[in-house]
C-alpha cells in the first residue's frame, strides 16, 4: 500500500510492518502506527494489535538498522573509511535531541545521495528498530539523563502538544559544522546586542547564507562540498528579538546546507532560552499540510543517457514505444501521451520475474490495475510497469471535488509517481530492464516528458541508460 511519504506492507503472520521510503521522505515515529491503522481501516485487526507489530524501515530497498557513534562527533553515527571519511555507501545517522526530558528528537538518515527524516525518534526505545550505539561522553550523559527523567515521570502523562521545551539560542563562538565536518563561519550582526558572557547570539539573517569552509564531502569520488547555509526555517524561535527569530541549538539539524545536508553543533547552555513549536514541514522548507493539498498535474519524466555518470542527456531522434516508431528531425522527441487503455497487460515474460510475482501479492489486482509500456532505444528495451490504484481515497476525492485544476486534469489521476523496484536483464544480443512505479490514483492517461534533466530535483525521474 502507499501513503504520502512511503510504501508499506503489513505481514500478520510475522507480526511485522515494513516501511519503504524514498529520498526526502518524512516519517513521524509517534504517529506512524495510527496513520497505518487509518489506511488499513477495512481490515479486521485492532489498533492495539497493530501496535504490537515490529516495524522495520527501508531507504531505497536498504534496511536501516542503526550504527555506532563516530569518534569526536557526538550524536553522529556511521562508518568511516581508511581515510577517516564517512562512507557514502553505508547509511549514516544524525540525532538531534528535541529536549532534555523525553529522549525524542529528529533523526536524519543519509544513504548515498538520499536523505530520510524521522521525527520523534526515541534514542532510548530505538524507534523502528534503528539502534544507535552511543560512545561519546555527551551522548552517554544525555541517555542517562533521559533514562532517569523517564523513570521519574513514568506515572505522569504529558500531552506532547502542550509541552513546549525551553531551547537555547546559538552563540557566535560555538563550533557549528555541516555533518561532514565543514566549519560554518559565524558572525552576528542583528543579534550582537544580545550577549551571553559578552558573546552575541545568532539570529535568522545572521546564519542564513553563512559560508562553510573545508567541507570534505565527496560523491562517487567527486568533491561536492557544502559551501553555505541555505535554509534555517526549522531552527527558529517562536518569538522575535530585534525583529528576527533566534537560531536554536537543539533544532540545528533542521538547518540545511546548499547541498541538502544538515548542520551539527556542540551543545552549550546559554542564558537566552526560547519556546519553539516545531513544524517539521516548515523546517524542511516544504509546504504546510494545508497548502500541500493543492492539486498538481502528475508528469512522468524520462532522461536518456549513455550511462549514469553522464551529467547531461542525449536528444532522442527515434524510438519505439509500444511497437510504434517515433521520430523527430529537430531538437528531439520531447513529449508522449500514454493512454492507459492502450497500454499492455502483463505478459508471461514480466509475470515470470520474481519481483513482479511478489508485487502481485502486495498490490492485488482487486485494488490495482497493472499496465506496462515498452520503450526501445538502440539495443536496449525498458519495460515500465505502472501499478494504478483503482480508487482515489475518499478524503482526497472530497477535497478535489470542487478543485478546478483537478477537474481539468482528472484523467491524469491524483498523486505522484513513486518507483517500487527495478532490475536489469542482459543477454548476448540485447539488454532489457524493468522499472515498476506506483502511478497516481485512477490515472487514465500518463503525460511523459523526455530530457528535462530533473533528476537532481525532488521530481521522480527515470534515467534511461543504454549501458
Amino acid at each position: 500500500m502507499i501513503s504520502r511519504d512511503f510504501l508499506y506492507s503489513i505481514h500478520r503472520d510475522k507480526k511485522s510492518i515494513y516501511l519503504f521510503c524514498e529520498n526526502k521522505s518524512i516519517i513521524d515515529c509517534q504517529s506512524i502506527y495510527e496513520e497505518l491503522y487509518k489506511l488499513e481501516a477495512t481490515t479486521d485487526f485492532t489498533f492495539k494489535e497493530l501496535q504490537n507489530y515490529q516495524a522495520y524501515i527501508f531507504l531505497n530497498s536498504t534496511l536501516l538498522t542503526g550504527s555506532t557513534e563516530l569518534p569526536n562527533n557526538p550524536f553522529y553515527f556511521g562508518e568511516l573509511d581508511k581515510d577517516n571519511i564517512i562512507k557514502q555507501d553505508r547509511p549514516s545517522y544524525y540525532f538531534s535531541p528535541k529536549d532534555e526530558s523525553s529522549g525524542l528528537g529528529r533523526l536524519s538518515i543519509f544513504y548515498k545521495n538520499d536523505e530520510l527524516c524521522l521525527l520523534n525518534y526515541s534514542i532510548i526505545e530505538n524507534s523502528l528498530n534503528i539502534k544507535l550505539e552511543c560512545l561519546s561522553k555527551q551522548s552517554l550523559e544525555y541517555k542517562d539523563l533521559i533514562s532517569n527523567t523517564i523513570k521519574e515521570q513514568k506515572t505522569t502523562q504529558v500531552d506532547k502538544k502542550q509541552s513546549i521545551a525551553k531551547l537555547h539560542a546559538l552563540l557566535e563562538n560555538q563550533n557549528l559544522e555541516c555533518i561532514h565536518g565543514g566549519k560554518v563561519i559565524l558572525q552576528s550582526n542583528k543579534g550582537k546586542s544580545f550577549k551571553d558572557n559578552n558573546i552575541p547570539i545568532m539570529l535568522e539573517s545572521d546564519l542564513l547564507n553563512s559560508s562553510i569552509s573545508a567541507c570534505p564531502n565527496t560523491i562517487a569520488g567527486v568533491s561536492v562540498p557544502c559551501s553555505k547555509v541555505a535554509n534555517v526555517k526549522g531552527a527558529l524561535s517562536q518569538k522575535k528579538v530585534n525583529n528576527e527569530y533566534a537560531i536554536l541549538q537543539e533544532l540545528i539539524s533542521a538547518c540545511i546546507t546548499d547541498k541538502g545536508f544538515p548542520l551539527k553543533v556542540s551543545f552549550t547552555p546559554t542564558q537566552f532560552k526560547f519556546d519553539h513549536s516545531f513544524d517539521p514541514k516548515e523546517g524542511l522548507g516544504g509546504e504546510s499540510k494545508e497548502s500541500g493539498l493543492g492539486y498538481e498535474k502528475p508528469i512522468f519524466y524520462i532522461d536518456y543517457k549513455i550511462d549514469y555518470e553522464q551529467k547531461d542527456f542525449i536528444p532522442i531522434h527515434s524510438m519505439k514505444i509500444l511497437g510504434e516508431e517515433l521520430s523527430s528531425n529537430d531538437n528531439g522527441i520531447k513529449e508522449y501521451k500514454l493512454e492507459i487503455s492502450k497500454a499492455k497487460e502483463l505478459d508471461e515474460f514480466l509475470k515470470s520475474q520474481e519481483l513482479v510475482k511478489n508485487l502481485l501479492q502486495d498490490y492485488t489486482t482487486k485494488e490495482n490495475l497493472y499496465k506496462f509500456m515498452d520503450i526501445t532505444l538502440q539495443n536496449h528495451t525498458k519495460f515500465y510497469i505502472f501499478i494504478i490504484p483503482k480508487n482515489i481515497p475518499k478524503v482526497l476525492k472530497k477535497y478535489y471535488k470542487d478543485n478546478e485544476t483537478y477537474q481539468n486534469n482528472k484523467d491524469y489521476g491524483v498523486g505522484k509517481f513513486k518507483i517500487v523496484d527495478k532490475v536489469n536483464i542482459y543477454d548476448d544480443k540485447t539488454s532489457k530492464s524493468i522499472e515498476i512505479y506506483l502511478a497516481p490514483y485512477e490515472a487514465k492517461h500518463i503525460k511523459i516528458i523526455f530530457n528535462e534533466n530533473l533528476y537532481e530535483k525532488l521530481t521522480q525521474t527515470s534515467i534511461f541508460c543504454i549501458r
